[in-house]
C-alpha cells in the first residue's frame, strides 16, 4: 500500500512539473506565433491540450494557469486581459473530456480523424463564444484599451454588418480559431503520442529489469 501511495505521489509531482513546462511552451509558442512573426493565430493550447489528453483535463486547466502566472512574473502586471485565462481554461476541459467521453482505442484512423475534427469545430465555437464574450466585456471597460491582434482586421472589416457588439466579437473570432483550433488540436494530438510512446517504452524497460 505504501509502494502504490508512493507511486501515485510520484505521478501527480511528475504532472506538476508537466503542467508548468506545458504552460511555458504555450507561452513561447504564442510569442513566437502572434507576436514575433504576426500571424493572425493564437497556437496558445498545444501543450495544454497535449496534457490534458495525456493526463487528465485537470491537469491542462492547471497548464492554463501556469501559463497566465508566467505572463504575470515576466511582465510584473496582472491586467485584465488575464480574464482570457478562462479560455484556456475551457480548451482544456473540452478536449480533455472529449476524449475521456468519445475517442476509443479501437477507433480506426479514419474514425479518429473524423472525432478530432469534430472537436475542432466544438474548440472553436467553445473558443469564439468565450472569447468573444471576454472580449466585448473588456470593450466596455474603459481602463483597458488593448486590442487582439489576430482578430484587429475582421473587427474593421465587419463593424458595420453586426448590430451587436457581442455578435460581433464572437463572428470575428469563428475564422481565425477554424484554423488555430485545427492546428493546435492535430499537434496537441501528436504530442500525446509522442508522450504515450515515451511513457510505454519507459514501463517496458522497467517491467524488463525487474
Amino acid at each position: 500500500m505504501n509502494f502504490l501511495f508512493y507511486l501515485s505521489n510520484r505521478k501527480k509531482l511528475l504532472f506538476f512539473i508537466l503542467s508548468i513546462l506545458c504552460g511555458f511552451l504555450d507561452y513561447l509558442i504564442c510569442d513566437l506565433v502572434a507576436w514575433v512573426n504576426h500571424l493572425p493565430l493564437f497556437c496558445d493550447t498545444v501543450f495544454i491540450m497535449a496534457l490534458s489528453f495525456f493526463a487528465g483535463p485537470w491537469w491542462g486547466v492547471l497548464a492554463g494557469f501556469f501559463y497566465h502566472l508566467i505572463d504575470f512574473a515576466l511582465h510584473h502586471t496582472m491586467e485584465l486581459g488575464h480574464l482570457f485565462m478562462l479560455c484556456h481554461f475551457l480548451a482544456a476541459l473540452t478536449a480533455g473530456y472529449f476524449k475521456i467521453l468519445f475517442i476509443k482505442k479501437s477507433d480506426s484512423r479514419f474514425l479518429l480523424f473524423v472525432k478530432l475534427n469534430i472537436l475542432v469545430i466544438v474548440l472553436c465555437l467553445v473558443m469564439s463564444i468565450s472569447g468573444g464574450i471576454i472580449s466585448y466585456i473588456l470593450n466596455n471597460i474603459e481602463a483597458y484599451n488593448k486590442a487582439s491582434s489576430q482578430t484587429d482586421f475582421l473587427t474593421f472589416l465587419w463593424q458595420n454588418k453586426f448590430n451587436s457588439k457581442l455578435l460581433l466579437q464572437i463572428a470575428v473570432r469563428i475564422p481565425v480559431n477554424i484554423a488555430d483550433r485545427f492546428i493546435c488540436t492535430f499537434a496537441a494530438w501528436g504530442v500525446y503520442l509522442a508522450a504515450k510512446k515515451l511513457t510505454d517504452l519507459i514501463n517496458y524497460k522497467s517491467c524488463s529489469s525487474s
